[in-house]
């Protein structure tokens, strides 16, 4: 009978292989979806999806030591997406939007879109605001199929990458979750084009 730390050892090893596999084809295949990395990558290592499979956590870990070795120039190709990302916020600054997703976990692509938050009481604003910007827009597929009336997603083109914006019902504004607001995102990117921190004449 295995002892349980040879088992917790194999274990590791499994999940790190996995790790590294997906991070591996959501870096070069360009796969956005962490689930279907991690089910990909364990099936072309022949291991069986269960208690072996990583995190998310553990995926975001092993891309960016993939892109430290592989892509070092992504830390400007990020920053370049965080800049779009505070422009378009600024034209929304109205709605006081919040950055999520990739970009803000940095492990965004250059083909990645930037995915921004609005918390709204009258959901159709945000379209009117585009349509009176003459922003051309389409509503994004719900996960299940079926888009809310007060949680639309929408989506658009901003300096050629693609913009998804989730409207949510403004009482969702107090749940947990990872989200950046305009004015963290501008001192975020302060930081990456000074980090020194040099007084500018």
């Amino acid at each position: 009978m295995s002892k349980p730390h040879v088992l917790d050892r194999q274990s590791s090893h499994l999940r790190a292989q996995i790790s590294e596999r997906a991070a591996r084809l959501i870096a070069e295949d360009h796969l956005h979806d962490f689930a279907l990395a991690k089910k990909k990558a364990a099936r072309q290592l022949g291991i069986s999806e269960g208690r072996m499979m990583p995190s998310n956590q553990e995926i975001e870990a092993a891309l960016a030591n993939y892109r430290a070795v592989y892509h070092p120039e992504h830390s400007d190709s990020l920053n370049n997406l965080r800049r779009k990302a505070l422009k378009v916020m600024r034209i929304l600054a109205h709605f006081n939007p919040y950055l999520s997703g990739s970009v803000l976990s940095g492990v965004a692509g250059p083909n990645s879109d930037i995915n921004l938050i609005l918390f709204l009481d009258d959901p159709k604003s945000a379209e009117i605001f585009l349509l009176n910007q003459q922003i051309d827009y389409e509503l994004l597929p719900a996960a299940n199929g079926r888009q809310l009336a007060d949680s639309p997603s929408l989506s658009f083109w901003f300096d050629d990458t693609q913009i998804s914006l989730h409207v949510k019902p403004r009482d969702a504004e107090r749940q947990k979750e990872e989200r950046m607001r305009r004015d963290e995102l501008e001192a975020l990117l302060s930081i990456a084009d000074d980090p020194f921190n040099i007084p500018r004449s």
